[in-house]
């Protein structure tokens, strides 16, 4: 005699194939989530690479800032090696270009503050001040002692491992310098 499937083992069936679908569902959501962590770590790590190479660029344009490039032109490029983990190997190196002069122009007494030292150099004696103004007998009133220059420093870090990625920065500083001396 022949048994014909019951209802019950009909269901069990059905129940396995329901299993299954969820289970393969579950596995896509796994999966689409373990990619977007790896993407997001990727991000993050982008953004991270940017910063400590935009702090590597501010340092090297701080170290050029910090020698006499008014007065000692420096002609060439500049690299600066920087280890940012403190591990003793250099991570990036910031190639400095060479500082350009952009303009210049005189220091008059009163952009200057009479009880700071470092003024007093480039202050007049006296009432005499280069406004433009002829004195009596024709001549002109002397030019001021010092001159405001400025220039813009660029640093690039590019990337070790892939050279299509880099981080260009320009810092704008003021030099003050005796007056005569030109933009080079």
């Amino acid at each position: 005699m022949m048994k014909t499937p019951s209802a019950n083992a009909s269901q069990r069936g059905f129940t396995l194939v329901m299993t299954l679908i969820f289970l393969v569902i579950f596995m896509l959501f796994a999966i689409s989530m373990v990619s977007s962590s790896m993407i997001n770590t990727k991000v993050a790590a982008n953004q991270q690479y940017r910063l400590e190479a935009g702090a590597v660029a501010q340092q090297g344009i701080e170290q050029v800032m910090s020698q006499p490039f008014a007065r000692v032109p420096i002609t060439t490029t500049t690299n600066v090696p920087v280890d940012v983990n403190g591990d003793g190997d250099n991570d990036f190196t910031a190639q400095v270009a060479a500082p350009v002069c952009i303009g210049s122009k005189p220091v008059l007494n009163q952009d200057l503050d009479a009880t700071n030292p470092n003024d007093l150099g480039c202050m007049f004696s006296g009432s005499g001040q280069n406004t433009g103004i002829l004195l009596p007998g024709g001549g002109a009133v002397p030019a001021p002692p010092c001159s405001a220059t400025q220039w813009d420093i660029a640093s690039t870090v590019t990337d070790p491992t892939k050279t299509s990625t880099s981080v260009t920065l320009h810092q704008g500083v003021a030099v003050r310098v005796l007056h005569g001396t030109t933009c080079p």
